[in-house]
């Protein structure tokens, strides 16, 4: 005869994360993307020293990286054969936050993509991202590219182009550090609001008024030269042109 407790139904109970081997904690929050990382490093203590550890230099772009020499990101570029875009990533706070370009000596503010009633505007400089690496591997100069595309025909049709230079000399110490998130977004916001200042003529209040970009139409992307040299590019799409 089966007794009753063969017939129980299995316990439904979930295994505590926290319970399981920190090799298998580990792989599990690699598949985390950067934002989730950073939460858990927010509210989870107990978790902080594996987040704390080498295999999330990558996930978390720490502002402790050593930037590739270019012999590497030569050597590098060589392995990324036909895909040169795929050497290199950029920060995720570039990628996926919204920004507000104005008086560029009074800062770059981050936006809170909320109701209008409950918008919230971060300052670039305040932000704990900001000493992170801009990219990863870490790199200590690139070209900062912006190109402005209007629609013609239903065609993309390049209207603007305008570049900056951003580049780490050597310290004292003999070191270069890696180029930050917070520069690499002061070169493309500086790009952007010469773009309105200088090249449409506007002034400081039509600037200071105008909604935070990226929008949902801006790409942001890396690129690794053969010659071991780093190009960003952010790509504009929301500009009509008339016939």
């Amino acid at each position: 005869m089966t007794s009753a407790r063969s017939l129980a139904t299995p316990s439904t109970q979930s295994f505590p994360f926290s319970r399981l081997p920190l090799e298998l904690q580990a792989q599990v929050l690699l598949h985390c993307d950067y934002f989730t990382l950073k939460r858990i490093q927010r509210v989870c203590k107990s978790f902080k020293t594996l987040l704390d550890g080498a295999m999330f230099d990558k996930a978390l772009f720490r502002p402790t990286l050593t930037p590739l020499s270019n012999d590497e990101l030569v050597a590098l570029a060589q392995e990324s054969g036909t895909s040169p875009d795929s050497a290199l990533s950029v920060h995720p706070a570039i990628q996926a936050s919204r920004w507000c370009v104005r008086d560029l000596a009074e800062g770059i503010f981050l936006y809170d993509d909320a109701p209008e009633e409950y918008v919230k505007y971060f300052r670039l400089n305040t932000l704990a991202a900001r000493n992170e690496s801009a990219t990863y591997p870490a790199v200590h100069s690139m070209k900062v590219v912006v190109r402005r595309y209007g629609a013609r025909d239903e065609n993309d049709v390049l209207i603007h182009e305008d570049s900056e230079a951003v580049k780490h000399e050597y310290s004292g110490a003999g070191v270069r550090g890696p180029i930050t998130m917070a520069e690499l977004a002061l070169a493309l916001f500086k790009l952007e609001y010469e773009w309105k200042a200088l090249v449409l003529g506007w002034d400081e209040i039509e600037i200071s008024s105008l909604l935070p970009f990226p929008d949902g139409f801006d790409e942001v992307s890396a690129k690794l030269l053969p010659d071991g040299s780093v190009v960003v590019t952010q790509e504009i799409f929301d500009y009509t042109m008339d016939d």
